[in-house]
This record gives structure tokens, C-alpha cells and sequence, in this order.
């Protein structure tokens, strides 16, 4: 799959690469999404900048957070019905190195919500953290 990525941290002009990573496969209890959008958050430019000094001990890291697609597989405990299904997803780079900057991401099935479809995959990809943020 294509995605960007990054191995030491700085700007994006100055450590954001492109290229090919591999396609992940959903675990038990996830999905793969398949994205058409990702959302860029302040967090997700404070991790890439070096807030979090121990991102990059386990390799590259796929930045993003929040994005939205269709799911295109799931592991195993996942009802087969939600292939197809229009998702948003959040904290999709919690706990892991691989975000949504890419064409798939691998998630907790939790964090995968059905996107309504009148609203687009743009706007979907805005309702994680943002969305959260301005509830609480």
C-alpha cells in the first residue's frame, strides 16, 4: 500500500517520506479500513516534532490519528457484515506506529463507527479528536 511515514522527527517537509509499506491485516477484534481521508491534528504534528522521544525505538511511524473509509476485512470475532461499511476512525495510531497517512490502516473494530452516508469522508476524518475535544 502507498503511505507516508517518517524515521526522525522534524518537520514535514524535512522527515515525510512516500512509498510503498506493507498492507496490514486486521486481528482479532479489528478492521481493515480502507481510507479515503486523514485527519491532521495538532497532536499528530507534536508527535512527529518529538514530543513523545520513545515513537521511533520500534522502527517508522505512520502518523494520523483520525480518518475515514470503508472496511475492507476483518479478524477474527468480527461480524462479516461490516465489509463494506462506511467508517470514521479514531485513535488509529494509539498504542501503535501505524496511523492513517496511508491507504489502509488495521483497527480496534471500537474505534471503526459507521459514517452516515450523507456525510463525506472528509468531514469523517474530522470527527475523532476534534469532535471529542469540543465535547468534552
Amino acid at each position: 500500500m502507498k503511505a507516508a511515514w517518517f524515521e526522525t522527527f522534524g518537520a514535514a517537509r524535512e522527515v515525510l517520506q512516500t512509498g510503498a509499506q506493507p498492507t496490514p491485516v486486521p486481528g482479532a477484534g479489528e478492521v481493515l479500513v480502507a481510507l479515503e481521508a486523514s485527519g491532521v491534528n495538532p497532536s499528530d504534528v507534536k508527535k512527529r516534532a518529538g514530543s513523545m522521544p520513545g515513537l521511533l525505538d520500534e522502527g517508522p511511524v505512520i502518523p494520523h490519528s483520525d480518518g475515514a473509509g470503508v472496511i475492507a476485512a476483518v479478524g477474527a470475532g468480527v461480524p462479516e457484515h461490516r465489509v463494506g461499511q462506511r467508517v470514521w476512525v479514531y485513535q488509529a495510531q494509539h498504542g501503535r506506529r501505524f496511523g492513517t497517512a496511508a491507504e489502509c490502516v488495521a483497527i480496534d473494530a471500537r474505534r471503526a463507527p459507521e459514517l452516515p452516508a450523507a456525510t463525506s469522508f472528509a468531514v469523517g476524518a474530522c470527527l475523532g479528536i476534534p469532535a471529542m475535544t469540543a465535547h468534552r
